[in-house]
């Protein structure tokens, strides 16, 4: 379920833990983790990821911030596949070396990156998201990113 502002510039998901199944999801690591409910990631929207993130890295040497895991090289390899030619060459390039995660919709795509959380346990974190006419959440990086979050774990 997803809770929205009128304009939608606001947009809270509302989550829950998956049961029955033979892993514990990374949501009930997090409850554990949070001792209850709370706020898991706030996503910061910018217009241009690439100079969001190379200003992020200038500063991760001064109390800046660390970036998750990057998805394996078979990720990016099928990227174009499943992107098409929304990007130039160059912006996989980028893409691979920054490590982002990118999704399509049928209206655009969007671009993403996550933080690693930011006190000593797998609680809040921050996602970098720049949508390029694309309103979903990047479904199609749900497995990417939790992987990521359960190797880091």
């Amino acid at each position: 379920m997803v809770l929205a502002s009128n304009n939608e510039m606001v947009l809270l998901p509302v989550n829950e833990p998956t049961f029955g199944t033979k892993r514990k999801s990374q949501i009930q690591t997090y409850l554990e983790q949070n001792v209850g409910a709370g706020l898991q990631h706030m996503a910061l929207k910018t217009d241009d990821i690439f100079h969001t993130l190379a200003e992020m890295q200038k500063r991760s040497l001064v109390g800046g911030f660390e970036f998750m895991p990057r998805p394996n090289k078979v990720y990016y390899e099928q990227m174009p596949e499943r992107i098409g030619d929304a990007l130039t060459k160059e912006q996989y390039k980028q893409i691979e070396q920054l490590g982002l995660l990118v999704d399509k919709d049928d209206q655009g795509i969007l671009l993403q990156i996550f933080t690693k959380p930011l006190g000593d346990r797998a609680t809040v974190f921050f996602e970098i998201i720049e949508r390029c006419r694309c309103g979903g959440f990047g479904k199609g990086n749900f497995s990417a990113l939790f992987k990521s979050i359960e190797d880091y774990e």
